[in-house]
């Protein structure tokens, strides 16, 4: 893994852990969300400063270059959070949609 590569890393990961704590702090964020962007910055620097473990799952896995399965790596795991983002937000609107309709009821209760 190149030493570009490597601080790259390093650098994603510093600045995601900025963004995290600044959006933590402006109660845009909220804890349990925030754990998954630590977590991926933590796995940066940890594959940054231990390149072996890239070149060992590249190897295994049967990739040319460990740059290339780190780079699936973060595609999937955006993917991944992205998925379950679409059916929390899907979760949400569900619930929207059932107080819409009681707030309703009551209303039109309270009319007659």
């Amino acid at each position: 893994m190149s030493l570009t590569l490597r601080a790259l890393l390093i650098a994603a990961a510093a600045l995601v852990l900025v963004f995290i704590v600044r959006k933590l702090r402006k109660s845009q964020l909220q804890v349990l969300d925030s754990v998954f962007w630590l977590l991926l910055a933590f796995g940066f620097v940890l594959i940054a400063v231990f390149p072996q473990i890239a070149y060992a799952l590249s190897r295994l896995f049967g990739f040319e270059s460990p740059s290339n399965l780190v780079f699936l790596a973060v595609i999937a795991l955006m993917v991944m959070h992205d998925f379950s983002t679409t059916v929390k937000l899907a979760q949400l609107r569900d619930k929207f949609n059932l107080l819409v309709q009681e707030l309703a009821l009551r209303d039109d209760e309270s009319l007659q």
